[in-house]
């Protein structure tokens, strides 16, 4: 059985739903510390002028340097939802499949938010379904496990019955291959190289959120990038 995990991002890029696809058990660390300017309270999109632009989601860090992601608050008291709709909407309405795929915006900004882990979770797996990429999704907060980076995972992999782990390439910086070798678990890297598709607004930018190729290419155009589930 193969296992993946990464942080609960804000609508992640491509490679997230790739990694996704390629296991049996997905596991969301929002267990693990919360790392200021990560993507997991951000994404890319393409505005108009074919420029990239950051979507922030606003959280409240004051004296919360340790915090974890499943605890992580949204700063609700700025208009961040009806900004990055309104963002949203003129960077794609007049993409090819917005329409068909706008319902995410009704789900993301369409209710308050509190905790940032659920809202991310909410729309990975609303995309996942989308994209119909179905492994097993845990959190890794709810399986009790008190560890860290490398034996984090290889817990996670004993825990869940797991004989293979797979990271992305640049688990090979700071995995300790030998670790899951003892633990008798395959440490499997995956590579994942984007190639560009039609986007609006100019040259091809890669590295976006997954919903600049979901509204100019439509879901089925992103399976077919992903590649069909495990």
């Amino acid at each position: 059985m193969v296992l993946a995990a990464h942080q609960p991002n804000y609508l992640p890029w491509l490679g997230f739903f790739h990694k996704m696809s390629r296991c049996d058990v997905f596991v969301l660390l929002d267990g693990v510390q919360y790392a200021r300017r990560s993507y997991t309270a951000r994404c890319l999109v393409k505005r108009p002028d074919g420029a990239r632009h950051w979507l922030s989601v606003p959280v409240r860090k004051t004296g919360r340097y340790d915090q974890k992601i499943s605890g992580v608050e949204v700063h609700n008291e700025k208009p961040w939802q009806h900004d990055h709709r309104r963002t949203l909407e003129s960077c794609y309405s007049r993409s090819p499949h917005f329409t068909a795929n706008q319902e995410l915006l009704g789900l993301a900004y369409g209710r308050r938010w509190d905790n940032l882990s659920e809202m991310n979770t909410a729309l990975i797996l609303e995309l996942a379904a989308r994209l119909g990429i179905a492994p097993r999704v845990m959190r890794s907060s709810e399986l009790a496990i008190d560890a860290h980076s490398t034996e984090l995972l290889v817990a996670l992999c004993a825990k869940l019955g797991a004989d293979t782990y797979r990271s992305g390439p640049s688990g090979v910086t700071y995995l300790e291959a030998g670790r899951f070798a003892q633990a008798g678990i395959t440490l499997d890297l995956l590579h994942y190289r984007p190639q560009p598709y039609p986007q609006l607004w100019g040259d091809f930018i890669p590295g976006l959120s997954v919903v600049d190729m979901l509204f100019n290419c439509g879901a089925e155009a992103v399976r077919q990038e992903i590649g069909p589930p495990r």
